[in-house]
C-alpha cells in the first residue's frame, strides 16, 4: 500500500487578510517602539534572565564523584 503524502492546505481569503492586518499592526507597533527610545534588545525580548539551581548542580557533581584520568 503507497504512503499517503501529507498536503498543505492554501489558506482561505479571510484567513489571508487577517494575517496581513495582524503582520500591519505589528510593524506599526515596532515602530511606535523604536520611536518611543526602544532598544532592539528590549524589542527582542532582553537577554537571557535564566539563573542556575545552584544547589541541584552541586548535588548533580558530587553524584558523579571525581574524574579519574
Amino acid at each position: 500500500m503507497p504512503r499517503k503524502i501529507k498536503r498543505h492546505r492554501s489558506r482561505s481569503a479571510n484567513a489571508e487578510t487577517i494575517v496581513s492586518t495582524v503582520k500591519a499592526q505589528r510593524g506599526l507597533d515596532r515602530e511606535r517602539f523604536f520611536k518611543e527610545g526602544g532598544t532592539l534588545v528590549g524589542w527582542m525580548g532582553g537577554p537571557n534572565t535564566k539563573t542556575k539551581n545552584t544547589r541541584a548542580w552541586e548535588n548533580k557533581r558530587r553524584a558523579r564523584g571525581k574524574i579519574r584520568c
